[in-house]
């Protein structure tokens, strides 16, 4: 996929380095996807959460650093077989769209760098693409975030897709997903397709599926992707998809 006008994102940006190149060797199994920005308190447990389980299910682990300037750069180079990739900052989609042009494994997962999702739950989604699902994704059970900032917007916007496109989605921003690879690559990712991931892959007529996930609270800082501006930014992606077919 080429870098396109507008809000079109390039899968793999320009300016992107690999630092890690990954070695020929077996196709992977699951690509998992990481996209960090300035999370250089969580590398540690991101390394932790992931290492393990990555090896148990022949995952490759591709780490997008946005353009952090704190020290996840240096961390993050540092965790063993893990592939970095560092774009300029451009956001989450742009990060992930990055890591998605360098999956080789047939299934990808997408998971935050926070780990407020629980990555054990990981081969559950897997095994639901396994089965013939175009996206397998989280819902968060006990949501361990604040009421008015992040979980009543949530609920409103779940709520908006219902009304705008007549599919009861739960949960659509979760961050832990699973789909499969090439269905990923079908969309268009602009600066909001992110959010949209579950939504996109029923509308071009793929079976989606929920699945209750684990929810932690954040042990450091706060969320480095979530600002004010994300409320009106979502309202006109939604609605720009409903009138126009694009995010």
């Amino acid at each position: 996929m080429d870098v396109m006008d507008n809000d079109i994102i390039a899968p793999r940006h320009p300016m992107a380095t690999l630092v890690n190149p990954p070695q020929a060797e077996a196709v992977p199994a699951v690509s998992i996807i990481v996209p960090v920005f300035n999370e250089q308190e969580s590398i540690p447990s991101l390394y932790g959460g992931l290492a393990n389980l990555a090896d148990s299910l022949g995952a490759e682990v591709i780490v997008v650093d946005d353009g952090s300037d704190d020290a996840s750069p240096q961390l993050l180079q540092g965790c063993r077989g893990f592939i970095y990739l560092r774009i300029p900052h451009a956001g989450k989609s742009a990060a992930l769209a990055a890591g998605l042009a360098m999956a080789k494994a047939p299934i990808t997962v997408t998971i935050d760098a926070d780990l407020q999702e629980d990555p054990a739950q990981i081969p559950e989604l897997v095994a639901l693409v396994e089965q013939g699902y175009d996206c397998a994704y989280g819902i968060r059970v006990r949501r361990q975030d604040s009421f008015w900032g992040k979980r009543l917007p949530s609920w409103i916007y779940n709520r908006l897709i219902w009304l705008l496109f007549g599919h009861q989605f739960r949960d659509v921003n979760c961050g832990l997903r699973a789909a499969p690879t090439e269905r990923l690559r079908c969309f268009e990712w602009t600066c909001g397709t992110h959010r949209l991931i579950p939504l996109l892959a029923h509308l071009q007529g793929g079976r989606v599926k929920g699945v209750p996930v684990r929810h932690r609270s954040r042990q450091w800082g706060r969320s480095k992707y979530a600002t004010s501006r994300r409320y009106p930014v979502s309202l006109r992606h939604l609605l720009s998809l409903r009138l126009t077919g694009h995010v």
